[in-house]
């Protein structure tokens, strides 16, 4: 039992102010639970937090707690989520865009002889319900761009099947919605192939596709020039309306690939908490990660859409403690990261990718501010606390310039390795202890090509044409000399102790096999903040921790593996909390 619901005192309050019992009629279970987390974690937080007036205090961020849960979903309420045109393509954008990696049925690509599981079984379960229930939630919302991709799973025919069915039962028209989905660049003839394989989801069903996206790519290669000669051959066709492409490069590549001009969007990553892969790569014009990109894209009049905001953006929906006592109780990091990214930079669109529909609750809220004008003075005060913050971490000369000057991973000089992206996971955990995220980007550049396949006794040209353009670079090594990488760092001794650090802490070779426990990390300063995940995601959380674990899942059907969906330690944990109000 939460140690807030054993305060006789506080509870009895609780119970006829934010948990009054019509209150916690409207709340689903993954509500009660994620505002019971969060209320416990501001509790034990009181001294700093909370001071004097606990029982005030606590009653009051219940209650909006409860309402940013709620508001949305009243009998009545009509809000509409704010849209902006999405640069040249001229849509009305919705700034919350309905991402479809979380809710599939399965990760294996759906066009898998045997292993794949059957389409038939995967529309009937329950996961087809729970994707429908979602969709349906976004677009009475005016939640109306639903965005998924060849490469994820059963994701693409599961979220057109569920709009068509909407559009069958009179609930919603064709012309409603924002449709896009994402294919692999490959020879003229292998695209081809991957398209029809996306128009037989989609092309009888809904006629055409808003949004064609070239996936994951790093430069205007000769294969991704046939792809897009293709494209627009589609485009004259009617089946495709307009063309983008989405990326995890450099910095400078995605620079180089905005400069071509040729396309109407892009998706990228670029969030409060940096970059993704792009993170520490120099920019081009004299920064560095993907801020300058975002700005480019805009100037040219591009659809700028945001890849994975509280996941690859900082895992917001399991915040470390000093990421959530930075913003204080007033403001989630999810809310933040959001107004961060629309109002102070300028994004049109941010992905949320949806496990179910009360992952909706806080980005919401943000939405309802923006709606209202009220994003300021709120935005401004929290990115002043953030900024004094780490510049009293990290020092204000590093804040200012520890990422500067560092060559990428496909500089001969970095040997592959991924200089600034390790020392901006440093940063993230020296700054705001975000062990967690920085753990799994870290596991990431050591199961990537990069670091797998490299070879230290052949050549820089040899070791590169092994590796993925998906992923940027490698981990740590330090028998590799790294004195020419770092000669134009304005503190290369420091750069150097930050490096050895960030490997020492988040290493799979350096820290102990079963992990660090909590009381490891909070001794180390990396503490956890809350957990707003109520249960895990139906095809399995896909990070480079889990991917043994999942495939586990997949071969075995669930049987063994990962538990994944609401299951009974989840429908037992929300019972007791309802208990424990009623």
């Amino acid at each position: 039992v939460p140690s807030f619901l054993k305060d006789t005192n506080l509870v009895s309050i609780l119970k006829t102010s934010a948990f009054k019992p019509q209150n916690l009629q409207k709340l689903s279970d993954e509500q009660i639970i994620k505002i019971c987390r969060q209320l416990e974690f501001w509790y034990s937080e009181k001294g700093a937090c909370l001071k004097n007036q606990q029982d005030e205090e606590m009653t009051k961020l219940a209650t909006a707690l409860v309402d940013k849960s709620c508001w949305y979903n009243e009998d009545g309420n009509n809000f509409q989520v704010p849209k902006v045109r999405f640069g040249k393509t001229e849509l009305q954008m919705p700034v919350i865009t309905c991402g479809g990696m979380r809710f599939q049925a399965a990760w294996l690509p759906d066009t898998l002889p045997i292993i794949s599981p059957s389409r038939k079984t995967v529309l009937a379960s329950h996961t087809q319900t729970n994707i429908k229930n979602c969709i349906r939630k976004c677009m009475e919302l005016g939640i109306n761009h639903f965005e998924t991709a060849r490469l994820y799973g059963t994701s693409e025919y599961q979220m057109v099947d569920a709009l068509f069915d909407l559009i069958q039962e009179g609930e919603i028209k064709r012309e409603d919605f924002i449709l896009q989905t994402k294919i692999f660049p490959r020879k003229a003839d292998k695209f081809k192939k991957l398209f029809q394989d996306s128009w037989d989801n989609i092309g009888e069903k809904l006629g055409y596709i808003d949004l064609l996206s070239l996936h994951a790519i790093s430069e205007w290669s000769d294969d991704v020039q046939e792809c897009f000669a293709v494209l627009e051959e589609l485009k004259d066709e009617g089946k495709i309306r307009h063309i983008g492409f989405s990326t995890h490069a450099t910095s400078e590549q995605t620079m180089k690939l905005i400069n071509t001009e040729k396309f109407e969007y892009i998706n990228l990553h670029y969030h409060y908490f940096g970059s993704y892969h792009s993170s520490g790569t120099a920019d081009s014009v004299g920064g560095e990660g993907n801020l300058a990109c975002v700005k480019r894209a805009l100037e040219l009049d591009m659809g700028v859409f945001q890849i994975s905001p509280f996941d690859k953006g900082g895992k917001l929906y399991r915040p470390s403690k000093e990421c959530a006592l930075t913003l204080g109780p007033e403001t989630t990091p999810i809310e933040f990261a959001s107004l961060y990214a629309w109002k102070e930079v300028g994004i049109h669109t941010s992905s949320v990718g949806f496990g179910r529909p009360s992952d909706l609750d806080e980005v919401m809220n943000a939405a309802r501010i923006v709606a209202h004008g009220k994003e300021q003075p709120l935005l401004k005060n929290s990115l002043d606390r953030m900024k004094v913050h780490f510049e009293e971490k990290v020092g204000k000369d590093w804040a200012e310039k520890g990422l500067l000057n560092l060559p990428c991973c496909f500089d001969e000089s970095s040997q592959g390795i991924a200089l600034g992206k390790i020392l901006f996971l440093h940063d993230l955990l020296v700054g705001f202890g975000m062990y967690e995220f920085c753990k799994d980007r870290y596991t990431g550049l050591e199961t990537t090509q990069w670091t797998t396949k490299w070879d230290n006794k052949k050549s820089f040209e040899e070791n590169v044409k092994k590796v993925s353009f998906g992923d940027t670079g490698r981990s740590f090594d330090e028998s590799v000399d790294l004195s020419d990488a770092l000669k134009n760092h304005y503190n290369p001794e420091l750069a150097m102790q930050k490096l050895r650090e960030a490997h020492k802490w988040l290493s799979s070779k350096q820290t102990p096999k079963s992990g660090y426990s909590d009381e490891d990390l909070a001794d180390m300063g990396f503490q956890k903040g809350y957990n707003l995940t109520a249960w895990t995601e139906i095809p399995g959380e896909l990070d480079s921790t889990m991917i043994g674990k999942l495939m586990i899942t997949i071969l075995t059907g669930g049987r063994m593996g990962i538990v994944t969906g609401p299951g009974s330690s989840f429908r037992e944990e929300a019972q007791q909390l309802r208990d424990a109000l009623t």
